[in-house]
């Protein structure tokens, strides 16, 4: 059995984690909200199959939120969704079926803590293990095969330097490898292969839309950036700095997309979780810019139009 379809072993989150209320909340309202598509979302449907693209951002991946939230609101429902890293997290939850609102009530009380604890320095500062476990405590062990919405995220075996798609297998491991951010959490290792975060390859994965099936493709780019940023403030601020300097180099599939949202992130960093109300208004402000041209060239009608 590889380590992608191994069962998740419990830890104890204490204030580590989310806090208990929080997860006795989640978990009587997952029954209700999984899965569940309002009456007025299953009378809207778009005229062409739509593919929605995620980037990666570290914590500036709640800006998906926003985004989703306002194609929601105006009754675009991506058909297929693909992402890298925090891209992968946000598109795996709402693949699964879980409602925009609890999306963002997770995101709102997320600490690094739930995502990987320090271990002894190796090939990595942090096991994601954590990230991997609320997965499962949110979506359930699911498969690829089991999502609602079909899903796909990138990662790379480091060993090969080669891109990964995953399409197949269990979700939260493939997840939890597209976020291995390499040298800060430890690589993901999956029948002979070991895998880290896709960003060092394709940090913004368009073309595998097509291959699922998607006629329309909607990228969402958290690459962009205000400058000067403000100078890193630790040692590990600077190392995902810098790697997400190298990362906005794999953008090399944004053209292929119809429309690219670029939410204005540039002033955040990619481990401050302090912000994600911002964060999240800032996906909102980019896509309600982006949808009168989506909803032209969908055909769709145009909020406000005469």
């Amino acid at each position: 059995m590889s380590k992608l379809d191994s069962p998740v072993s419990d830890g104890t989150s204490g204030r580590a984690g989310l806090s208990s209320s929080l997860f006795r909340w989640l978990e009587s309202s997952l029954a209700r909200l999984r899965g569940v598509r309002k009456a007025k979302d299953r009378a809207l449907s778009t005229p062409k199959c739509v593919g929605l693209a995620l980037s990666g951002g570290g914590a500036l991946g709640a800006a998906h939120i926003g985004v989703l939230q306002v194609l929601a609101e105006h009754g675009v429902r991506p058909h297929c969704v693909a992402g890298t890293s925090a891209g992968s997290a946000v598109g795996a939850v709402y693949c699964a079926g879980l409602s925009l609102a609890l999306i963002e009530e997770v995101a709102l009380h997320l600490e690094w803590s739930q995502i990987g604890r320090v271990v002894r320095p190796k090939s990595g500062f942090f096991d994601g293990s954590r990230l991997e476990q609320s997965l499962v405590r949110l979506i359930g062990d699911r498969s690829f095969d089991q999502m609602i919405t079909p899903f796909a995220c990138a990662a790379v075996d480091i060993l090969r330097d080669e891109l990964v798609i995953l399409r197949e297998g269990k979700v939260a491991p493939a997840v939890r490898a597209s976020c291995a951010f390499p040298g800060v959490f430890t690589p993901v290792e999956s029948e002979g292969r070991l895998l880290v975060d896709g960003g060092l390859m394709n940090n913004l994965p368009v073309a595998v839309l097509r291959e699922m099936g998607a006629e329309y493709l909607i990228a969402v780019d958290l690459s962009g950036s205000t400058l000067p940023r403000t100078p890193p403030g630790s040692l590990l601020e600077m190392w995902f700095m810098s790697l997400s300097t190298l990362t906005r180099l794999t953008h090399h599939e944004t053209a292929l997309a119809q429309v690219v949202i670029c939410p204005d992130v540039g002033r955040y960093n990619g481990i401050d979780l302090g912000h994600i109300p911002d964060l999240i208004k800032r996906g909102r402000e980019a896509a309600e810019g982006a949808m009168p041209r989506i909803l032209r060239d969908l055909g769709m009608e145009v909020k406000g139009a005469s």
